[in-house]
């Protein structure tokens, strides 16, 4: 006997996956001809997964996983409920080299800093931190600002 399962809570959700999966390309500011190219399609494909209503094509498992590798929410594309851990997901599912739209605000050159920078492992993204947080406090030195610095801990 199949019962009719009724969500419990629908508040905030949006009810088209193909909906959700358009909203998540725009988030990561891929374009449908990048999206295309990193899943291995064309773009018509993915205006068709992208199709509203019931009209378009399902999105096959692999091309899902290649979705989350890209640092898509796939928990939300499907169900509507954002994911918890997605830059766990995104960071140890590895990630594929994607064509991004450049963020109007930054210049190149801090674009191809900051997506070389996402390109790391968390233990690299630490010690990144700690190099430019020491580059940055001798910049301060010299121009006469004091700075103040964390006491080392003893060893």
């Amino acid at each position: 006997m199949v019962q009719n399962i009724t969500p419990v809570n629908t508040d905030g959700v949006k009810s088209s996956s193909p909906g959700r999966l358009k909203e998540e390309r725009t988030r990561l500011g891929l374009s449908q001809s990048a999206l295309a190219e990193s899943l291995g399609v064309t773009k018509w494909t993915v205006i068709n997964y992208e199709r509203p209503s019931g009209r378009g094509t399902p999105i096959p498992a692999d091309s899902l996983s290649a979705c989350a590798r890209l640092g898509m929410d796939v928990q939300y594309i499907l169900t509507g409920v954002p994911s918890a851990n997605l830059n766990r997901v995104a960071e140890e599912a590895g990630a594929y080299r994607v064509e991004r739209k450049g963020h109007p605000a930054l210049p190149k050159e801090e674009q191809k800093l900051l997506e070389k920078y996402r390109q790391l492992k968390p233990q690299q993204r630490t010690h990144a931190h700690a190099i430019v947080s020491a580059l940055v406090s001798t910049e301060s030195v010299r121009k006469g600002k004091t700075v103040r610095r964390k006491p080392r801990a003893k060893r």
